[in-house]
């Protein structure tokens, strides 16, 4: 592959072509963003950046030319280039893609949020078994235990104990179990045994070289490490140029008049401190999309490991209705008014935090139970 892509041909290849490039090029994901957000682009292409398979890297993209752009922006003015105007106009048309991508992201969180929502909480007749099992918990646990057994199973799954204070202790905790496999290079132990300081420089080193980035930083061990470096630049150069630290591209802004009276290599270090800035919240984005994408992967190899031991505690949860089959039926059908007509699912307005679900009818059903009323909701369903 040569270097680098131009935006002309870029503009008219299909995602057919250009996918390999993303795959392996972030630089080129980059151009394909400021090509699609300043004209245009094959309706594939498009499409593609806007599909769940994309729109994360999209976005981040966007942010690290966004950031680019700002920053080139205020090098032009001090320097008078003529090309400010259309560099400003890209910039603007960038920003505005940006907003977009983030707004269809927190609307993709949003459904994600949705249907990551435990079952428990969505489904009337899996929240009617939890409610009862929490109501006769030493019965749901002795239930559970003999299931357990039956199954030939250790008593608890070999995550049983384990409490993560950070999404880092996950991840390493994974790496260490095998539920993600990232060896350890040369290099990669290399950044792990560092002293801080020289790593610190070696993520700055990261930071400014755009073109050239150190994948051993990008290593599952090393996701805390380069996260503690990038905040600890941030805050040296955040302080050298007067901000308060944040990770962030829009920056303050300063008298570009007073910038251009300075004396020039002074005037210069404030430029490229502000370009570095920017730069580091690009690095941390990033750092964080890779956090993201790992906590995932984790997650979801916990729950393999886990399924044996839940399917067994479910049956020990469908073997305790059938030995209260009235408290089971008053519980479903205090649940039925909130619930899709015709289903056991509950209407999505009944849920999430301030839902009348989980305010005030898991409550009331909880007490219902415990003080022995539970009869009238056989009578007397919830309105």
């Amino acid at each position: 592959m040569p270097k680098a892509l131009p935006v002309s041909a870029i503009r008219s290849m299909p995602y057919s072509d250009l996918e390999r490039w993303w795959e392996v090029d972030f630089n080129t994901l980059t151009t394909t963003a400021v090509a699609e957000a300043t004209g245009s682009v094959q309706p594939s292409v498009a499409d593609a950046l806007r599909s769940d398979d994309w729109i994360e890297q999209w976005a981040d993209a966007l942010y690290a030319a966004s950031a680019e752009l700002l920053s080139s922006t205020e090098r032009m003015e001090y320097t008078q280039d003529e090309r400010l105007k259309s560099t400003k106009r890209r910039s603007g048309l960038v920003t505005l893609r940006m907003q977009e991508a983030n707004r269809l992201l927190r609307d993709r969180s949003k459904s994600q949020g949705w249907n990551m929502l435990a079952s428990t909480n969505k489904n009337a007749y899996s929240a009617s078994l939890a409610i009862l099992g929490r109501h006769h918990a030493e019965e749901q646990r002795q239930l559970a235990e003999a299931e357990i057994a039956r199954r030939g199973l250790a008593p608890h799954h070999p995550f049983w104990h384990t409490h993560y204070a950070t999404k880092f202790d996950s991840i390493e905790d994974a790496v260490r179990h095998g539920l993600v496999h990232a060896p350890l290079t040369h290099q990669a132990k290399a950044l792990l045994d560092m002293p801080v300081e020289d790593l610190t420089q070696r993520a700055a080193a990261d930071v400014t070289r755009q073109e050239d980035r150190c994948e051993e930083l990008r290593h599952p061990l090393l996701l805390r490490p380069w996260a503690e470096a990038l905040e600890r630049l941030r805050d040296e150069h955040c302080a050298l140029n007067g901000m308060d630290p944040a990770f962030a591209v829009v920056l303050p802004g300063f008298d570009m008049r007073q910038l251009q009276s300075m004396n020039s290599d002074e005037a210069w270090k404030i430029i490229n401190r502000r370009r570095f800035i920017r730069a580091l919240a690009q690095r941390n984005r990033e750092c964080q999309m890779h956090v993201r994408e790992l906590t995932r992967a984790v997650a979801a190899r916990l729950e393999e490991v886990k399924k044996p031991w839940m399917e067994a505690v479910a049956a020990a949860s469908e073997e305790l209705a059938r030995k209260h089959p009235e408290q089971m039926k008053a519980l479903l059908s205090a649940f039925q008014p909130f619930c899709i007509p015709g289903s056991v699912e509950i209407q999505r307005e009944f849920l999430g935090g301030r839902g009348l679900v989980p305010r005030e009818l898991i409550p009331e059903l909880k007490k219902a139970l415990a003080d022995g009323t539970w009869q009238r909701l056989l009578d007397n369903p919830a309105e």
